[in-house]
């Protein structure tokens, strides 16, 4: 098991200082948990005292202790090296991390910290199966801050199919960056769910993966406010995020994960309208 925490190649890019300064020292916070972190399994770490910020009432517990656990100034993962994707992405968003992406690239970079990812490659066909390379966390959600290009990571990406990121995973996404630009910080758990038998096509390449059969989205605020959602690959392009609702006890069961444990007793009041559902 890895652990690795990264400061980003662009970290004097934007010239919002105060801004700049403010992820710096998420960066910082990072560092200094770091010696405690490469002493312990992930799990361990992930219930002990030691608090990534990214990750409200405490990162997700039950993934593989093989994975690797990746923090940097804008996210946290755990990278799963056989199924090549992350098993969970947690990140916070605010109105001064979303941005206008249009001149960043969006050009895929390698891992410093796990060289076992796919590559841009073994992405190469994808478009045969009506798959294209997507990532976890937009590029637009941080495009305000110093760090956008941590998102082009080969960590954070994964294969999806490209009607469900133009239909419901982007309406979800507009939805909750709506609800930030209104004065709202969000938290984020994104991640693959794996059927027992695997209803996607495999990318066209040697490595050993697993392209994932579906996806949650659990979106809370610190006032307690969240709404969870499961997106199956194979939904229609014309099918609405609120139409694939779902709960933490659902998105558990599918992937074996336990979210929120440092509130185990949590309970969620429906985002609702402010993510562009009726209730």
């Amino acid at each position: 098991m890895a652990v690795a925490v990264n400061r980003g190649r662009n970290c004097f890019a934007n010239p919002e200082a105060t801004r700049a300064s403010s992820y710096w020292w998420v960066a910082l916070a990072g560092y200094l948990g770091l010696f405690a972190l490469l002493a312990m399994p992930q799990e361990s770490a992930a219930a002990s005292q030691y608090r990534i910020g990214h990750c409200l009432y405490g990162c997700p517990q039950g993934a593989s202790p093989e994975n690797h656990l990746i923090l940097r100034p804008i996210y946290a993962l755990s990278y799963n090296t056989a199924n090549k994707s992350a098993d969970w992405v947690a990140y916070k968003i605010s109105a001064g991390s979303i941005g206008i992406a249009t001149s960043l690239s969006r050009q895929s970079q390698p891992d410093n910290y796990v060289s076992e990812t796919l590559s841009e490659a073994d992405f190469s066909g994808a478009e045969d199966a009506e798959l294209q390379r997507a990532q976890f966390v937009a590029l637009v959600d941080f495009a305000g801050t110093p760090y956008w290009d941590d998102v082009n990571y080969l960590t954070n990406a994964v294969a999806r199919k490209r009607a469900l990121n133009r239909g419901a995973w982007y309406g979800l996404e507009w939805s909750i960056r709506n609800l930030v630009n209104r004065g709202n910080e969000v938290f984020v758990l994104a991640g693959p769910v794996y059927k027992p038998t695997p209803q996607v096509s495999a990318l066209n390449t040697r490595k050993s993966h697993r392209v994932p059969d579906a996806f949650f989205k659990i979106v809370i605020t610190e006032q307690g406010q969240g709404s969870v959602f499961l997106f199956d690959q194979n939904t229609p392009v014309h099918v609405h995020h609120c139409e694939l609702r779902s709960t933490v006890a659902e998105i558990e069961a599918l992937t074996g994960l336990d979210f929120f444990p440092e509130n185990p007793s949590l309970v969620l009041d429906s985002l609702g309208s402010l993510v562009g559902c009726r209730e």
